[in-house]
């Protein structure tokens, strides 16, 4: 007792004596719904430094958080820092934390990268979780859908004894798929376990519960022990799609990225209006080409410039067909 309080100590100290960075370091590996974005913490540091104040970790955790589409965070789950009440005090902390403008409700994965204050220069962390991108296909059973997981981010288990146990688990896993319509399309998933599974993104609630059920039986190695994962629902036979970035994550990026590089052409547009501010923009993809959404410098003129110059800028990997939007940061 005597000594987590010295730490504690140590910790406020070194705080606000150094101004150092936070006691943690948030690290969003994935999303589910949309561009993985970055989430503000603001409203939520006071809350995040009292608990490590408190607490001292002796770990970093893994995380989930679910995102409404207003960019509130409404649900949060962290495991690993060291005790169940350090990870229930982040959890609810991230409950205030934002996500700017998101296109849609997001799942978003990660880890949480605590800070080990006994190292003496306060800048520390503990090592991050683990992360596996080694793509396992569960044996389907003759069932009408084969799940795979792409990666999976975890505490204390260990990568071997994860793919057992998902193998123990293919019966279950199998007898799911009657629950999923055939007429659905392929999906990408995000779990999370704990002890108790959270499933989304097939698209039908029964699947994503029967999912869950199966994978909260895996027998986790501590209290504060977690995973996620990143799935894959396709049908049997069908190849699992590489690893890496998908079709459209990477029209999403080229569209964001057509626009960012005519920022230089796009500066002539404040000239004689000082009060005007290039900032955020929606932009969407239509037709190969760049078409700007919505966009509020201050200045009706510096607006109508903007979207003139943008109108001709075609977007590289975009396909026939092929649509988009992403929010552009020009500041």
């Amino acid at each position: 007792m005597r000594h987590a309080a010295i730490t504690a100590v140590l910790l406020t100290c070194r705080l606000a004596a150094a101004e150092v960075s936070p006691p943690y370091r948030l690290v969003i590996d994935g999303a589910l719904g949309g561009d993985t974005p970055a989430v503000a913490t603001e409203k939520a540091a006071t809350a995040l430094a009292a608990c490590f104040t408190r607490t001292p970790a002796t770990g970093s955790a893994v995380l989930w958080l679910e995102v409404t589409k207003a960019g509130a965070v409404r649900t949060a789950k962290i495991r690993g820092t060291g005790t169940p009440a350090l990870d229930g005090c982040v959890a609810t902390a991230l409950e205030k934390a934002t996500v700017d403008k998101p296109a849609g409700p997001l799942i978003l994965v990660g880890h949480l990268d605590a800070l080990d204050v006994a190292k003496q220069d306060g800048t520390a962390f503990f090592p991050s979780p683990r992360i596996s991108r080694v793509a396992t296909m569960i044996d389907p059973r003759g069932a009408a859908w084969q799940l795979s997981v792409k990666r999976v981010g975890y505490t204390s288990n260990r990568a071997a004894d994860i793919a057992q146990a998902l193998d123990a688990q293919a019966p279950a896993l199998a007898r799911c798929a009657t629950k999923r319509g055939k007429q659905l399309a392929t999906a990408n998933l995000v779990a999370w376990s704990d002890g108790k599974a959270v499933v989304r993104g097939s698209g039908d609630a029964a699947y994503d519960a029967c999912v869950a059920k199966a994978l909260s039986a895996i027998k986790l190695p501590a209290a504060t022990s977690a995973m996620w994962m990143e799935l894959e629902l396709r049908r049997p036979g069908e190849p699992l799609a590489p690893q890496g970035t998908t079709h459209e994550q990477a029209v999403r990026d080229a569209l964001r990225d057509a626009v960012k590089t005519k920022k230089a052409a796009l500066e002539p547009c404040l000239d004689k209006h000082p009060k005007a501010t290039l900032g955020k923009l929606t932009v969407e993809l239509r037709g190969g080409k760049v078409s700007v959404k919505t966009i509020a410098t201050g200045d009706p003129a510096v607006d109508a410039c903007v979207r003139t110059k943008l109108a001709d800028v075609s977007v590289p990997r975009a396909l026939d067909g092929d649509t988009a939007e992403v929010v552009v940061d020009l500041e």
